[in-house]
């Protein structure tokens, strides 16, 4: 299951819940990322803390054994993917 990083949950906590919804193409998997107040059927809730974050179904298969992380820059946020530790 995906998991949040320890550096993300201040700047999750400021920005409120996210959904993240994968669209498959080509074999592979993009991903978008929104602000969500609330799950959508079929979505996996991943919650440490207080924040959530909500995986469509593709997403979750996707980010099984990731780590979520989010970097503020100025206004903007860039959000991270890293491998879980063994």
């Amino acid at each position: 299951m995906l998991q949040i990083a320890d550096d993300a949950l201040e700047t999750l906590r400021e920005m409120g819940s996210l959904r993240i919804r994968g669209i498959e193409a080509d074999g592979e998997v993009e991903l978008e990322i929104e602000e969500a107040a609330e799950p959508v059927v079929d979505d996996q809730v991943v919650e440490r803390d207080g924040v959530r974050i909500f995986l469509d179904p593709v997403a979750a298969s996707a980010l099984d054994d990731q780590v979520f992380g989010v970097h503020a820059h100025d206004d903007h946020f860039h959000f991270t993917f890293d491998d879980q530790p063994a």
